[in-house]
């Protein structure tokens, strides 16, 4: 389970370090997460929503920290499930067990909760005109997207990989450059505010509960593990990858969150979750409507190239336990002439097809969307007690 190049059907030692990092990068899309989890932050907490970010980003590098330490020492698709292994030895059975199927569970649902729920959310929210004229019209745009990046995923990932990375780098220069230039246009406005609980009156109960959507606003990061067995010299670019994305989504996103709230206006975030679409509101108002368009297909390809990586976590994950026979049919470790397990890669893309749709006409696209990602958080979050 620590190293399984022997018995790997996968394209071992293919991917370079930043292809690897494209993995995390692709999976958290920080694009995406400014468009989705911002409303919700601050809706609840207002201008201290860069607080919650900011506290969420340490806890979530200790997470990282974790993390980092065993991937020097474990290369395999299994990811946590393995470094359970190693940890707890012959007693980790269960544990190893568990904590693979959680993060099978974990990714599985950022699939279909964050990356295609979350953008049929946002779709909506950029024409409320659309929605209620078609309000089914989520239903196909979900079939669509969910067959595009199972697509991208059955012909490998280094296929998939050079996407994401050429993307998600554009997309974060365009977050910053756009970032800086919000905090030069609020001039005076410029406050140490958003660093305090000041907008909830020092409640930090408050900023406790949000804490929960904060630190999922940087989930992903660690899904870069799941390519270890295809990455060169996994025992050193996973680690390095890890430490070098951390510090991008970290300043990106933090950096994103001050600028939209100073520009905006600290005494009037809480206005800003009652928005259809705060974020493109903000980047129109300030930086004007071509700005604003581009911001807006930027967001579209975050949602999608988070899809991308996170199903191609979900079947690096799903595919150790077909291999080895634990899990899922044998069958389902079949490789096609891509080095990817293409029959798992299918069955991923339809069951996640399935838990999209009924969870979105039960609950609707966007809250739908809140629940499977607050849901896969708990579930991630629980390994850190192992």
């Amino acid at each position: 389970m620590e190293n399984q190049d022997a018995k790997s059907g996968l394209a071992t030692h293919t991917l370079s370090m930043w292809q690897a990092l494209a993995q995390g990068l692709g999976t958290n899309g920080p694009a995406a997460v400014t468009a989705l989890f911002f409303v919700g932050i601050a809706g609840a907490v207002g201008a201290s929503m860069t607080l919650v970010i900011v506290l969420a980003f340490i806890i979530y590098c200790g997470m990282t920290l974790v993390t980092y330490e065993w991937s020097k020492e474990v290369a395999s698709a299994y990811s946590w499930a393995a470094f359970h292994r190693k940890a707890f030895k012959s007693t980790g059975r269960f544990l190893s067990f568990y904590g693979g199927i959680s993060y099978y569970y974990y990714y599985l649902l950022g699939y279909t909760g964050f990356a295609m729920l979350g953008l049929t959310a946002f779709l909506y929210a950029l024409d409320p005109a659309l929605a209620a004229a078609y309000p089914w019209i989520w239903i196909p745009l979900t079939i669509i997207i969910i067959g595009e990046t199972t697509v991208l995923n059955f012909f490998g990932v280094k296929l998939s990989l050079k996407y994401v990375l050429y993307t998600g780098l554009a997309e974060f220069i365009f977050l910053v450059g756009t970032s800086i230039a919000l905090i030069v246009i609020a001039g005076p406005n410029n406050s140490f505010v958003p660093f305090t609980a000041a907008a909830v009156h020092f409640n930090y109960t408050d900023i406790a509960v949000e804490m929960i959507l904060g630190i999922a606003t940087f989930g992903g990061l660690n899904s870069i593990v799941p390519v270890a067995e295809e990455t060169k010299n996994p025992k050193k670019n996973i680690p390095l990858a890890l430490g070098i994305l951390a510090g991008l989504i970290g300043a990106v996103i933090i950096m994103s969150s001050y600028a939209q709230s100073v520009v905006y206006g600290v005494n009037n975030m809480f206005n800003y979750a009652s928005l259809s679409d705060p974020g493109i509101y903000v980047y129109t108002r300030y930086l004007g409507l071509a700005v604003a368009a581009i911001f807006a297909l930027f967001i579209i390809n975050s949602f999608n190239s988070s899809g991308v990586a996170f199903e191609t976590s979900t079947v690096r994950t799903s595919y150790a336990y077909a291999r080895d026979d634990l899990l899922f049919p044998k069958v389902f470790a079949k490789i096609n002439k891509h080095k990817v397990p293409g029959n798992l890669v299918i069955f991923t893309g339809l069951l996640s097809m399935t838990i999209a749709i009924v969870s979105g006409f039960i609950l609707g696209p966007l809250t739908a969307s809140l629940f499977l990602i607050i849901s896969n958080s708990i579930f991630s979050f629980s390994n850190l007690s192992f």
